[in-house]
C-alpha cells in the first residue's frame, strides 16, 4: 500500500495545485450540501418541538397588505370550527401586562391566555394539565425563571395579576419561550382576560373578549386537506356570517390559514427561498468540482492508459488495479473524512449567529452528523468511481508499442462536452447573481432619507404620564442648536392598523389604515418628497402616492391629485375627527426595502387619541454630525419627564431602513460568495484543461512551427475553438434559462432573461476565455521547437 500511495503522489507531479484544489473543494462542498440538506430538512417540519400532537394541524390567524402574520379574534377561530373537517379550535391571546412577584411590580411582561382546548388540540407538555387550567394556575417560561427565581425554590415565588393571587404549576419547556417572533414570560389560563375588560363592557365581557383581534388560533383536522381548498371553504363561511355588533370591528385583514403550526410564515417562506437557491448553486458548485475530477483523471487516463495495458499483457490482474487506483487515493479520502466535518461544523457554527436564522431558529442550527456522514459517504463513492477512469477502454484494446499520451477522438469530444458543461453552469450562476445584485441595488435606490439624520427611541421601563409642549408639537424645539421632529412610533415599525377612514356621506364600511402622528416639521426634517403639499396642521392629514391613488379610485377622480383637499371621517378606538387631506408625498419604506405599496395616513402630534396620548413616549429625529450628544441632551429632557425613560440611538435611519432588508443582503452575499468560489474554481481547473490540452497536441504544434507556422497564428486557433465552445455553451445556457424562467420568477419575482445582463455575463466569459487560454498556451508555446518536439 505504502508504494502505491508513492506512486500515486509522483503521478500528480506537475499536476499537485488542481489536485489539492479539486480535493479542498470537494471537501467544501461536503459541508455546504450538508449545511443546507440540514436547513431544508428542519424546514420541512410544520410544527416546533413543543407540539406534540401528529394529526394534521391549521394556524389561523390574519395576513396584512404586506404579506405579514397578524393575529386574529376569537370569533374568526371559532367560526373555523363549523368546517365539517374540522375537529376542534384552540387559541392564544399573548396581551402585555404588569404582574407583581414577590411585591415588586415587573412591568411589560408578555403573557399567553391559552384556551383549555389548546392542550388536547396541540398535545401540550407537562406541566401544561386539565387540572391546572381549571385551577388557574400560572406556568413560568424558563427565561422568566431564571431571570426572578434567584433562591431556586420555585415555593418561594408569590405573584399576583391584578390583585389576583397566581398558584404556580411549574416551568415550561426551554423551547416555549417564543411564540412566532413574540418573547412569552408567563402562561396564564384565558379565564384571567375576564379582569381586564373595560366598564363600558361590563355588561357583555365575551364580546370584548371574542372580538379582540389578539389572537393566534389552531385548528385540529380530522384529515389532512389541501389548504388553499380550506382557505377558500373558511373564507366563503366568513362572508356568509355576519360579525356581533358592538364590539371591535373587523379588521378587514385577509383571513390566513397555515399548514401546521406555524407563527412565523413570511421568514419561513424566506428561508425555503434561500435554501433552494442556495441548494442550486452548491448543486452548480459541485458539479463543477466533479467535472473537474473527471478532467483531472481523463487527462491520467490518457497517460496511463498504456501503462495499464502493459501490465494486463504482463499478467497483471484487473482486480489488483483497482485496487492500486484505490490506494494511490487514500489521501483525497482520507482529506475528506477529516476535513469536511471541520468545515461543515465551523460553517454551522456561523451560520448559526446570522440574525436571519437566529431569529427563526430559537433553538439554534444544530449541526447534522448524520447528513453530513451520507454527504460524504456518496462524495467518496463518486471520486473512486472518476478515479477508475484510467482503468477504461483498457479491457478491449490491446497493448501498443506506439507513442503514448495521445488523446483519441472521443477523448478529444468528450473533453470538449465536459468543458461546454462547465461553462454553462458559470455562464448561469453569472446571470443569477447580476439579476440578484441589480434588484439589491434598485432596492437601495429607494432610500431617500439623509445619511446623517438619526432616530432616538424610546426605553420605558413603566408606565408614563407624559405631556408634550406646543413647542415640540410644532417642530419649534431644538437641541445644540438642531431642530427636532417628533412621531408617535418608530419611521419602520408603524405598529397595527388602529384607525380606520371613510369619505363623508359614503355608506360603505369605514377601511382600516396604517397610520403615524407627527410634528409639523416632520416632512421637512426627514427630507420627504412632497407631490401637493400644505403645511400639515390639527385640522387635517397628510396622505402617501398609495393612499391617494385608492381614494381616487373610491370617489371616481381621474387624477390622484385631486383628492387634496377632501375630507375624511378617521375613527379609532373611542375616537373619530374629521380631517382635510392637506398634502400627498411619495411612498415611504416603513415597512422596508421589499414592501409592496401600502396606504399610509399622517396625522399631526396634537390630535394624537386622548385615551393613549400621555402614555406615549415619541421618537425624536434630528440631523446632526454627533448623534451621542443629541441623545445626551434628550435624556436630560426625559430624566425630567420620568426616571423610567431613557433614550437611544441605533444608527442613522437610513441604516435602520437598509437593515430591514437583512434577509435579502443574505441571499445576496450567500449567492455572490458562491459565485465566486465557482468562478475561481473554474478558472482554476480551465487553466489546468487548456494547458493540457495543448500539451496533448505539442508534437502536432511543434511540426507546424517547423513548417512555418507561426505561435501567435496557432494561438488565435485554438482560442477560436473555446470561444466556439463557449457560444455553444452560451445557447445552452440561455435555452436552460427560458426552460426555468417561470420557476424562477416565482422563487425570486424576477426573470432571468434580460437581455443587458447577458451582454455583460457573455463579454465576461468571452474575455476569461482568451485570457486563460492564451496564458495556458504560452505557458508551453514558450519552449524551442527542438523541446517541444522531445515531448
Amino acid at each position: 500500500m505504502l508504494f502505491d500511495l508513492k506512486y500515486g503522489w509522483r503521478k500528480w507531479r506537475g499536476q499537485r495545485g488542481i489536485w489539492a484544489v479539486l480535493i479542498v473543494s470537494l471537501c467544501l462542498f461536503c459541508s455546504l450540501i450538508g449545511f443546507v440538506t440540514n436547513l431544508l430538512w428542519l424546514l420541512s417540519s410544520d410544527r416546533p418541538l413543543w407540539v406534540s400532537q401528529k394529526s394534521p394541524l391549521v394556524t389561523i390567524a390574519n395576513q396584512d397588505f404586506n404579506a405579514n402574520l397578524q393575529p386574529t379574534s376569537e370569533f374568526d377561530i371559532a367560526l373555523l370550527k363549523q368546517l365539517s373537517v374540522v375537529k376542534s379550535v384552540a387559541s392564544i391571546a399573548i396581551q402585555t401586562a404588569t404582574v407583581s412577584v414577590n411585591t415588586k411590580e415587573v412591568p411589560g411582561l408578555r403573557i399567553g391566555f391559552y384556551s383549555d382546548t389548546l392542550l388536547p388540540v396541540l398535545g401540550l407538555p407537562k406541566p401544561f394539565t386539565q387540572q391546572g387550567f381549571e385551577a388557574k394556575n400560572v406556568i413560568l417560561s424558563s427565561q422568566f425563571w431564571h431571570q426572578h427565581a434567584n433562591s431556586g425554590d420555585i415555593s418561594l415565588l408569590s405573584m399576583h395579576y391584578l390583585n389576583q393571587a397566581l398558584p404556580i404549576a411549574g416551568v415550561a419547556p426551554t423551547s416555549m419561550d417564543k411564540i412566532g417572533n413574540l418573547q412569552i414570560d408567563l402562561w396564564l389560563p384565558d379565564s384571567y382576560l375576564l379582569l381586564d375588560v373595560p366598564q363600558m363592557f361590563a355588561d357583555n365581557p365575551t364580546l370584548y373578549i371574542n372580538s379582540k383581534t389578539d389572537r393566534y388560533g389552531f385548528a385540529l383536522l380530522q384529515q389532512t386537506v389541501p389548504i388553499a381548498q380550506l382557505q377558500q371553504a373558511y373564507s366563503t363561511l366568513k362572508k356568509q356570517t355576519p360579525r356581533p355588533q358592538g364590539g371591535f370591528i373587523d379588521s378587514q385583514f385577509t383571513s390566513w390559514l397555515i399548514d401546521g403550526v406555524e407563527l412565523k410564515p413570511v421568514e419561513r417562506d424566506m428561508l425555503h427561498k434561500q435554501a433552494w437557491i442556495l441548494l442550486i448553486l452548491i448543486a452548480c458548485f459541485g458539479f463543477i468540482v466533479f467535472s473537474g475530477i473527471v478532467s483531472a483523471y481523463l487527462q491520467h487516463g490518457i497517460v496511463r492508459q498504456s501503462e495499464m495495458q502493459l501490465k494486463l499483457a504482463l499478467g497483471g490482474d484487473k482486480k489488483q488495479l483497482i485496487i492500486q487506483l484505490f490506494n494511490e487515493n487514500i489521501p483525497a479520502f482520507l482529506a475528506l473524512i477529516i476535513v469536511a466535518p471541520l468545515l461543515g461544523y465551523g460553517i454551522g457554527q456561523y451560520v448559526s449567529q446570522i440574525p436571519v436564522y437566529l431569529s427563526y431558529f430559537d433553538d439554534g442550527l444544530s449541526f447534522n452528523l448524520g447528513l453530513w456522514t451520507a454527504a460524504v459517504a456518496i462524495s467518496i463513492t463518486l471520486y473512486w468511481l472518476c478515479s477508475q477512469i484510467p482503468m477504461l477502454g483498457i479491457m478491449t484494446t490491446q497493448f501498443s508499442r506506439g507513442r503514448h499520451g495521445q488523446i483519441s477522438k472521443t477523448q478529444k469530444r468528450m473533453g470538449q462536452l465536459t468543458l461546454i458543461a462547465q461553462l454553462t453552469v458559470i455562464i448561469s450562476v453569472i446571470i443569477l447573481c447580476l439579476v440578484l445584485s441589480v434588484s439589491e441595488w434598485k432596492k437601495y435606490q429607494k432610500v431617500s432619507i439623509p445619511t446623517d439624520l438619526y432616530s432616538y427611541e424610546p426605553k420605558v421601563t413603566s408606565p408614563l404620564s407624559l405631556a408634550l409642549t406646543a413647542e415640540q408639537i410644532e417642530g419649534k424645539w431644538q437641541v445644540d442648536g438642531k431642530s427636532i421632529a417628533l412621531s408617535s412610533a418608530m419611521f419602520t415599525a408603524l405598529g397595527e392598523q388602529d384607525l380606520q377612514y371613510k369619505t363623508l356621506n359614503s355608506p360603505g364600511a369605514t377601511k382600516p389604515v396604517n397610520s403615524l402622528y407627527v410634528s409639523s416639521n416632520f416632512f421637512e426634517l426627514l427630507g420627504i418628497t412632497t407631490l401637493a403639499h400644505t403645511k400639515l396642521t390639527a385640522t387635517g392629514l397628510i396622505i402617501n402616492k398609495t393612499m391617494a391613488m385608492q381614494l381616487a379610485d373610491e370617489l371616481g377622480f381621474n387624477n390622484w391629485r385631486d383628492v387634496k383637499g377632501t375630507t375624511l371621517s378617521v375613527s379609532g378606538f373611542y375616537y373619530q375627527k374629521q380631517l382635510t387631506v392637506q398634502g400627498i408625498i411619495e411612498d415611504q419604506l416603513h415597512f422596508g426595502l421589499n414592501q409592496s405599496p401600502t396606504p399610509v395616513m399622517y396625522l399631526h402630534l396634537s390630535i394624537f387619541n386622548p385615551l393613549f396620548a400621555h402614555r406615549i413616549a415619541p421618537v425624536f429625529y434630528s440631523r446632526t454630525a454627533i448623534p451621542e450628544l443629541t441623545a445626551s441632551r434628550i435624556n436630560e429632557w426625559a430624566s425630567l419627564q420620568s426616571p423610567h425613560l431613557t433614550y437611544a440611538f441605533d444608527g442613522s435611519l437610513a441604516q435602520q431602513i437598509v437593515n430591514t432588508n437583512s434577509a435579502g443582503k443574505l441571499l445576496f452575499i450567500t449567492s455572490f460568495a458562491m459565485a465566486v468560489m465557482i468562478g475561481l474554481l473554474v478558472i482554476f481547473t480551465l487553466y489546468y484543461r487548456f494547458h493540457f490540452a495543448v500539451k496533448v497536441q505539442q508534437l502536432k504544434l511543434a511540426i507546424l512551427l517547423a513548417v512555418g507556422g507561426q505561435k501567435n497564428t496557432l494561438t488565435l486557433q485554438i482560442i477560436k475553438m473555446n470561444i466556439l465552445l463557449m457560444y455553444i455553451a452560451v445557447l445552452c445556457s440561455a435555452l436552460l434559462m427560458f426552460s426555468v424562467d417561470e420557476y424562477t420568477i416565482d422563487l425570486l419575482g424576477m426573470s432571468m432573461l434580460q437581455p443587458i445582463l447577458w451582454c455583460c455575463a457573455v463579454i465576461f466569459c468571452t474575455l476569461l476565455i482568451v485570457v486563460i487560454t492564451f496564458l495556458a498556451t504560452k505557458r508551453i508555446l514558450r519552449h524551442s521547437i527542438s523541446r517541444l518536439l522531445q515531448g
